[in-house]
């Protein structure tokens, strides 16, 4: 990442996403947010695709992929992973997309605020 904005945009997004995770017991009694019965999971990416593209809207690329490394590690790093993990890194990156669509457009409400 050659830009200082985008590692910004990258660890901000990888941060918020991996808290997503870390919060999920706490809220619903599951480890994974995906298991819960509730709509904890996308609720939890659409704050902090807001949070994240309130604070560092852009680069895109860079929110997208840093909202798939934070979720991505802290299932690596935390959780026990066993043979369904490539299932669960395909819905990751769908999932993925409610976090960058959110954050999209808080950055670009943002953007549009910030010149009026």
């Amino acid at each position: 990442m050659k830009s200082r904005s985008a590692r910004l945009a990258f660890a901000t997004s990888a941060l918020t996403c991996a808290l997503v995770w870390a919060a999920s017991p706490w809220f619903t009694g599951r480890r994974e947010p995906w298991d819960a019965d509730s709509s904890f999971y996308l609720s939890s990416l659409m704050i902090a695709g807001a949070v994240t593209g309130a604070l560092t809207p852009k680069p895109i690329w860079a929110l997208y992929l840093g909202a798939i490394a934070g979720q991505l590690s802290y299932q690596l790093l935390f959780l026990k992973v066993g043979p369904l993990l490539p299932l669960g890194v395909l819905f990751l990156v769908g999932y993925c997309f409610v976090f960058l669509a959110t954050a999209v457009l808080v950055g670009y409400i943002r953007t549009r605020l910030q010149t009026m």
